[in-house]
């Protein structure tokens, strides 16, 4: 039967002429998101956080009337623009910051372009760029390594066919984080060869400094934010672009759905947005946990990296045995077995809760065999 479906499934595709299919997409792989995990019920893989008091009042306090409206995401942008200190029309909200990275996959690169990742990269980099026809390099930023500066601007100056700059700061998924003067000096490269960077900032709040303010000065950049982490709205699917100039901004508008998310993200991203000793507070219990965790697991053997996201990563003596382990015992984290130089590796997010996080220590102690 199997064979007969690959078959049946050969013949359809052979009848696709080459007119009708991007070349780019004979071999494409979508990402796959996490699968169901029976027994599960504190998840410390996805590095999402957690909603504010505030929009969980917001929501309990709306009614049906603005689900049965198309969104209007006018007020938010405007509300994004005041606390970035920019013009309205240089933001544009997406479905995420996921969404974010395709729009500018879709702007600023053609077919043939190349766009410059540091390995290990956020997947949807490489997935968006090659969806566009282009060719992903890649340059090493590991977690026993050195920011790569010297080799990026050499690649932004001496490649002509490259098109795109995309560096997530803090990293995902080790968390290391790349300082503001180094960070200026990529995106000053980038403007002067008119190569588009991509700056994404989706972890930038737990940072010690955020350069997303002097980054969103330079004609070359598009700061991408999201909502998902500090803000803990992953399920609404809320994030957007700071881009260069209104002008960019409009392009990115024509690349993506006029509608990218619901009234219901549009309001509750508006009130957190506003609630910044919500913000703070997030923050600061994530802080907390980051450093009891980085301790943790370094005392246990684990070779744990120094972070200034929202989670810590390790390299550990067994990490698939772990992942497992803690499974068993509720708890799901993020491993890295079939990533290459990553095998080894295990992704804790910090979950944000006093509660949550005892218990995940205590489960680290009980499992301690495999850090």
């Amino acid at each position: 039967m199997k064979e007969q479906a690959m078959c049946a499934q050969a013949r359809t595709v052979s009848r696709i002429r080459a007119a009708s299919r991007p070349p780019w997409f004979g071999n494409a792989r979508g990402y796959s998101p996490r699968s169901p995990q029976p027994g599960v019920d504190l998840f410390l893989d996805a590095n999402e956080g957690r909603p504010f008091e505030s929009a969980l009042e917001r929501m309990a306090s709306m009614d049906g009337t603005s689900l049965a409206r198309y969104p209007s995401f006018v007020e938010l942008e405007a509300s994004i623009a005041r606390f970035w200190k920019v013009d309205a029309g240089r933001v544009v909200c997406t479905a995420g910051g996921d969404e974010a990275i395709a729009r500018v996959c879709a702007t600023r690169l053609a077919p043939g372009a190349k766009a410059l990742v540091f390995e290990p990269a956020f997947a949807m980099f490489g997935a968006y760029a090659r969806g566009r026809g282009a060719e992903v390099v890649a340059l090493p930023w590991f977690d026993s390594d050195n920011f790569p500066l010297a080799e990026a601007l050499e690649t932004v100056r001496g490649c002509p066919s490259l098109g795109l700059v995309c560096l997530a700061n803090p990293s995902n998924p080790t968390g290391a984080a790349l300082g503001r003067t180094e960070a200026m000096s990529l995106a000053r490269a980038c403007e002067e060869a008119g190569v588009a960077f991509l700056f994404d900032a989706a972890y930038a709040e737990f940072a010690d400094d955020d350069p997303t303010g002097v980054v969103s000065t330079v004609e070359s950049a598009y700061v991408v934010r999201t909502f998902s982490k500090a803000y803990g709205l992953a399920g609404l699917r809320v994030g957007y672009v700071l881009a260069p100039t209104c002008c960019e901004a409009d392009k990115l508008r024509a690349a993506g759905s006029p509608y990218p998310s619901s009234p219901l993200a549009a309001e509750l991203a508006s009130t957190s947005l506003e609630d910044r000793d919500g913000l703070a507070g997030s923050v600061q219990r994530v802080l907390t946990e980051r450093a009891d965790l980085f301790d943790v697991l370094t005392a246990s053997g684990a070779r744990a990296v120094p972070s200034q996201a929202n989670f810590v990563f390790a390299r550990v003596a067994d990490a698939p045995g772990l992942v497992r382990a803690l499974a068993e015992r509720g708890i799901a984290i993020r491993g890295f077995e079939e990533s290459p130089g990553l095998a080894d590796a295990v992704r804790i997010t910090c979950p944000g809760d006093e509660r949550d996080y005892a218990r995940l220590r205590d489960a680290l102690q009980a499992v301690r065999r495999f850090l």
